[in-house]
């Protein structure tokens, strides 16, 4: 079975984040959505709570009719924690399975600073989708699905970034997202 997962803040989840997740339910059996604790490479940690990205996510798969899960491992673990723990628990998890990660294409040039690099690239394949402006330069010996053809260029951080200056990201979001920043005044966001 061929079981890919997506990890990151999700702060919040956006339209990038939605067709990344259109494409992988067509080419996977199960599709697992990790909402990070907080990014071992970031100083700061995410802005909304668990409680709010977790909803957020399932506001964002709501409408698909797929088998996708939003797996609260790394969210409720207390300890720091990283791609390779993460990687371990789905091998413990789905042990007769082929595990791809998901990534956007920013990432892989921050991925020689990630733990157990090495050992993570024979444990999982890789799945990067372009972004707009990346530079992606893989490790030596790193085997990476290249999807080119994704152009979505949206970053959450310029989102936070937009609500707190009172505008409203409509493009980037999805609608039942924004009401639901709106409703719980997160990001700045005041009505």
């Amino acid at each position: 079975m061929n079981i890919f997962f997506f990890g990151g803040t999700f702060d919040p989840p956006h339209k990038g984040h939605l067709s990344i997740i259109q494409y992988c339910i067509k080419k996977s059996h199960q599709l697992i959505l990790i909402p990070t604790r907080k990014s071992p490479l970031k100083d700061m940690p995410p802005v909304a709570s668990p409680h709010h990205r977790i909803k957020m996510l399932e506001l964002l798969i709501d409408d698909i009719n797929h088998n996708i899960i939003i797996d609260s491992w790394d969210i409720n673990n207390p300890s720091p924690n990283y791609t390779y723990d993460t990687i371990k628990h789905l091998q413990i998890e789905y042990p007769a399975s082929n595990l791809f990660m998901v990534l956007g294409g920013d990432q892989l040039s921050h991925f020689k600073e990630w733990k157990n690099n090495r050992q993570i690239m024979k444990m999982v394949n890789i799945i990067a989708f372009n972004r707009i402006n990346s530079l992606h330069k893989p490790l030596k010996g790193m085997h990476i699905n290249w999807i080119e053809d994704f152009q979505m260029d949206i970053s959450s951080t310029h989102i936070r970034e937009e609500f707190s200056a009172g505008e409203i990201p409509i493009k980037a979001l999805t609608s039942e997202i924004v009401d639901y920043i709106r409703e719980n005044q997160l990001y700045g966001y005041q009505s």
